[in-house]
């Protein structure tokens, strides 16, 4: 299947994530059907979606006219037949309760065409194996966060038998909707973003509980710091910058060694000042890379302090 091919989406599970994974969908036209059990939690969901969209309009994201062509493409259901029949893309989103889960493929396995991809947002079960044999091979986890409709990042998993063909049509799919998408070479618990934000948090709260600061002055320290780094190099390009060389040093020193950061320094990649790192400069010298980074940095404080983002939200 194509991207082209699809002409309607259904998406399972009308809560928390719901209404923003329906209007990815509805804002790049194609009509979707968002389910729930209940038809309060539906009419809830509409009301949100309106909402949000409203806020895009009030932006300047969109028109009001697209606002509108975009919510007439979502059809409500409380029936797990009318969302699924003639589904190309199923994107389920229910509680995160494995038996609901496994019920619920059960019955799309029944319901959905054979060339249906199935697609869960969990971040925490392991879904592969909670669908049917036969939809194995369409199988996928796409990963949003809310809200979904703003927010870019889509986390790609495939299971042991996703096919490859499942896994690049998700990826042109999420890039279709205006999504970033990321593939993970495998699956493992709470992906990418889940899993460095759990450590983070866990790291803070540690921090809290040892009264070693208080909960205000964390958030201003990361906000003053990793706030203006991350969005421009990320983690990863952080070390290039620190110097790959530096970092094995401290990686013997506390009997922590990374192979791919070793390799690399046995290569000579020791980073920006080496033109090579985790990252490959394409020749640059060092100070045209520096100069680079510096004006994106600085760039980024003076959006940052016109919008008011070190200020409590």
């Amino acid at each position: 299947m194509q991207v082209t091919d699809v002409k309607k989406v259904a998406v399972f599970g009308a809560g928390t994530m719901g209404p923003g994974l329906a209007l990815v969908f509805s804002m790049c036209g194609h009509k979707v059907s968002l389910y729930s059990r209940k038809q309060e939690t539906i009419d809830k969901a509409i009301a949100t979606a309106k909402g949000a969209l409203a806020t895009l309009v009030a932006h300047g994201s969109m028109t009001l006219a697209e606002a509108d062509r975009a919510l007439a493409l979502v059809h409500p259901t409380t029936s797990v037949a009318e969302a699924g029949t003639d589904a190309d893309f199923v994107m389920e989103t229910i509680a995160e309760n494995k038996d609901a889960k496994t019920a619920l493929y059960a019955e799309l396995d029944g319901i959905c065409p054979a060339h249906t991809v199935f697609a869960s947002n969990t971040s925490s079960l392991n879904v592969f194996e909670l669908v049917p044999a036969a939809r194995q091979k369409n199988m996928v986890v796409a990963h949003f966060f809310a809200p979904a409709h703003i927010i870019p990042l889509a986390e790609v998993v495939g299971g042991p038998e996703t096919t490859a063909e499942t896994i690049a049509f998700t990826v042109d799919f999420m890039k279709a909707c205006n999504k970033t998408p990321v593939v993970m070479k495998k699956f493992g618990p709470g992906f990418i973003v889940n899993r460095i934000q759990r450590a983070i948090g866990e790291t803070c709260m540690d921090m809290v509980q040892e009264g070693l600061v208080e909960p205000e002055q964390i958030d201003d320290a990361i906000k003053a710091t990793l706030g203006i780094r991350l969005p421009i190099v990320g983690v990863m390009q952080t070390f290039d910058f620190q110097g790959l060389d530096m970092l094995l040093a401290y990686q013997k020193n506390v009997g922590k060694v990374y192979s791919f950061v070793e390799d690399r320094v046995n290569a000579g990649r020791n980073g920006a000042k080496s033109g090579a790192g985790i990252y490959d400069y394409q020749g640059r010298s060092e100070a045209e890379i520096l100069e680079k980074r510096d004006e994106l940095y600085l760039k980024m404080i003076d959006y940052l302090t016109e919008i008011g983002a070190f200020e409590p939200v």
